[in-house]
């Protein structure tokens, strides 16, 4: 009855919404009252895609607990998708009216605190297809090597209401999730979290059915549809559990996944001895081809790059979306200012994998590392605006601000400061604090594979305590100049009779009234190294006249750099 329900929207829906009728769309930005008066516990998503007609139809469950009065309530869902009806679980028609992105629900009363708060939403329609996929997002149609249909979706800057009904913020995450994705027989729907069931009907059609147990943001979900075959693996973890890996990949790249399947587990051994135990290890380790570049989806890597290895010896992608599951999906922003925790991080793991690579082969571990980071990120750096700002933003402003001008800001920079970072406090301290960031309250003893995540929210405060609790030191300065305002400082070094003099120059109101700038700097002097720790914002190191000297020779620091210094 359902799936005949179904069919029914799928042929209703009119096919000549033009994309170009509809504005961006955005996620998060600030809450509405009628959005923070609920805290999502549960979503169960039932939903048929018709690939040949390139629409969907289906059913969102929400289930919320009241947390302040509320007689209404809001969630979003793109305009090219038409709401059918609004109800509650159990049945009982509930009045709303649709207002651009925006469902508003009327309860029929004000719900007090603690009250608990479930609705059914049908809608259907032909959604927003990504012009530029994962960058431009939404549904993307494509089609296999002989013509049969492969299906993606990609949503980080324009969320989850793209497809389906949600309050589109980061900031409330559901404790669980259920996905049923109904496609034409032949077809085989992947989805995040484990997988329980098929079903195939007498007309045609399968469902496909996922539970994720795990809390998970609602860009991070995600599904694709395609012939896939499954290449299959067990993880062994150096925490002591086991782990099944999923590779849904077309079958005219199976011999490639068989291939790199190896080095990626290696990647997720990497990233749980840098960064503690992988959080989703009861929903598994999956990976979906896609036909778009690539997405962090929770448990479901989106990856539809070529199967090969960079420069430096490994699958660059995949590492990265890899590595989002720890910094984007266990620790998770919850305001799209902090979106450099995800992407930052990301970005400088690589970095430290290259040199794992580097140190494995006998090689100069170090100079990989360095060659990794200056090869990929310091040309990359704009200094436009904040890496971080203070003030709340949405997807689109994080990404573009207010001049609509993209920025790679938050990866590229973020890795650096992160970088300069590990220079100031040491490489015990820094990685120490890398594991806090995650980790928190130390790894749990034993590591389980049935554990719920740890999962948890992180801003970019909670960042510079982590570090600071590692070292012991006020890093309040450091963050502030490096991610609260745009301009890098500046390092002035004088020549003199008895050696070399320098010191740090900010931009005016950066620093408040006593306080300076200390990050250390290293100077090479006929050969020698020497730290100048850089008290007050300045410093001092001795050199013979005529000595050859270097500034920063490892290029630690980022600061403003002279034309002859760049790469």
């Amino acid at each position: 009855m359902r799936l005949f329900f179904t069919l029914c929207l799928l042929l209703l829906v009119p096919l000549a919404h033009a994309q170009e009728d509809y504005p961006p769309n955005a996620s998060g930005g600030p809450l509405l009252p009628e959005e923070a008066a609920y805290d999502v516990r549960f979503y169960d998503l039932d939903l048929t895609v018709d690939p040949e007609a390139r629409t969907i139809a289906g059913t969102l469950s929400m289930y919320a607990d009241v947390v302040v009065p509320v007689d209404r309530v809001v969630l979003d869902l793109d305009p090219p998708l038409d709401v059918v009806s609004v109800e509650t679980v159990a049945g009982e028609s509930v009045d709303y009216e649709r207002d651009g992105d925006q469902i508003w629900v009327s309860l029929g009363r004000t719900m007090q605190p603690g009250e608990h708060l479930s609705l059914a939403i049908r809608y259907a329609g032909a959604p927003r297809v990504a012009p530029n996929p994962p960058w431009v997002g939404g549904f993307t149609w494509a089609q296999t090597e002989d013509g049969r249909p492969w299906v993606g979706v990609s949503v980080q800057g324009e969320g989850a209401d793209a497809w389906w009904p949600v309050k589109d913020h980061p900031s409330d995450e559901p404790d669980s999730m259920h996905v049923a994705v109904t496609v034409p027989a032949g077809l085989l729907a992947a989805a995040n979290g484990q997988a329980r069931g098929v079903e195939e009907s007498a007309d045609g059609w399968t469902t496909y059915r996922y539970a994720v147990t795990n809390p998970i943001n609602n860009y991070g979900v995600s599904l694709g549809v395609a012939p896939y075959e499954v290449v299959g693996a067990d993880y062994e973890s150096p925490f002591g559990y086991a782990m099944p890996v999923r590779f849904y990949v077309l079958p005219e790249r199976r011999a490639d996944a068989e291939r790199m399947l190896p080095q990626f587990l290696d990647h997720v051994r990497f990233l749980e001895t840098w960064m503690g135990p992988y959080g989703f290890r009861r929903d598994g380790y999956n990976i979906l081809h896609t036909p778009y570049l690539g997405m962090e989806h929770q448990s479901l890597i989106a990856y539809g790059d070529e199967f090969t290895d960079n420069e430096f010896g490994f699958d660059w992608l995949h590492f990265h979306e890899l590595a989002h599951e720890w910094v984007a999906n266990l620790v998770t922003a919850s305001d799209w200012r902090d979106m450099w925790v995800h992407e930052g991080f990301a970005e400088y793991l690589e970095a430290l994998y290259a040199a794992e690579l580097a140190r494995r082969a006998g090689e100069d571990a170090h100079g990989a590392y360095l060659q990794y980071l200056v090869t990929k990120m310091r040309h990359r750096i704009n200094n436009a605006r904040p890496v971080a700002p203070y003030q709340p933003t949405n997807s689109h402003g994080v990404y573009f601000g207010e001049n609509a001008r993209a920025d790679g800001d938050i990866y590229f920079k973020g890795a650096w400061i992160l970088h300069t970072l590990r220079w100031l406090l040491g490489d015990e301290a820094f990685f120490d604090g890398l594991r806090r960031v995650t980790y928190p309250d130390g790894i749990p003893a034993p590591v389980r594979r049935d554990d719920r995540c740890a999962c948890r929210f992180a801003s970019t405060e909670d960042v510079r305590r982590a570090f600071e609790a590692a070292s012991g030191r006020d890093l309040s300065t450091f963050f502030r100049v490096y991610l609260r305002q745009p301009a890098l400082p500046e390092l002035l070094a004088e020549e003199t009779e008895a050696g070399l003099r320098l010191r740090w120059v900010l931009p005016d109101g950066v620093l408040g009234e006593g306080e300076a700038f200390e990050v250390p700097v290293e100077v090479e002097v006929d050969g020698q190294r020497h730290r100048v720790e850089m008290a007050g914002g300045g410093g001092a190191v001795a050199r013979a006249a005529g000595a050859p000297y270097a500034v920063d020779p490892d290029r630690w620091l980022l600061r403003v750099e002279e034309s002859s210094e760049a790469p």
